[in-house]
């Protein structure tokens, strides 16, 4: 008897770890929706050119690379100095909790030792760089927890990043249909 109530537990036991394991595992879900499509003269555009605006400096160039690939999968070519098209990609976070709306989640000094709950936003907007019309636009969002000490994997991160700009690229007509 003593053996099967064991058994039991440690099967109990395996199957709390595994399900804990399940619900830990933040997996980098990104989300993305589509702000403006579609108003351009999509067959003269060849080339774009990226620019980050208040991206922290961790992110900054592999959110751009992530990006650049997954904009050329569309069949443009990436010139920042000459191009037809400019995409700006703008961060932004808002904390979630009022008493921690003064604590910059990248800034965090030993001092502070509370959880931080926010919403990171990267908002892709993309204009002629000549006269400055827009002509598509999206955003991607993530919500975060982080606890102290806990710090960005890029490892993790930029698949996700890649596979949530390419979802949201999809709806930006294709030069290579």
């Amino acid at each position: 008897m003593r053996k099967m109530k064991f058994g039991r537990a440690v099967i109990c036991v395996a199957m709390v770890f595994f399900l804990v394991s399940c619900a830990t595992n933040r997996g980098m879900r990104i989300g993305n929706s589509l702000t403006l499509c579609c108003p351009g003269n999509y067959d003269s555009y060849a080339t774009f050119g990226v620019e980050s605006v208040e991206m922290p400096i961790f992110l900054r160039d592999y959110v751009i690379s992530e990006f650049d690939a997954a904009f050329q999968e569309r069949g443009l070519t990436r010139n920042d100095q000459r191009s037809d098209l400019i995409a700006t990609l703008t961060y932004k976070h808002v904390n979630l909790d009022p008493e921690t709306q003064n604590i910059d989640p990248f800034v965090r000094m030993e001092s502070i030792n509370v959880e931080l709950h926010y919403i990171a936003t990267i908002d892709i907007a993309i204009r002629e760089r000549a006269g400055g019309k827009p002509v598509w636009g999206g955003q991607i969002s993530r919500i975060h927890t982080v606890s102290p000490g806990e710090y960005m994997h890029e490892s993790g991160a930029r698949p996700a990043f890649l596979q949530t700009f390419r979802d949201l690229l999809e709806a930006y007509p294709s030069r290579l249909d």
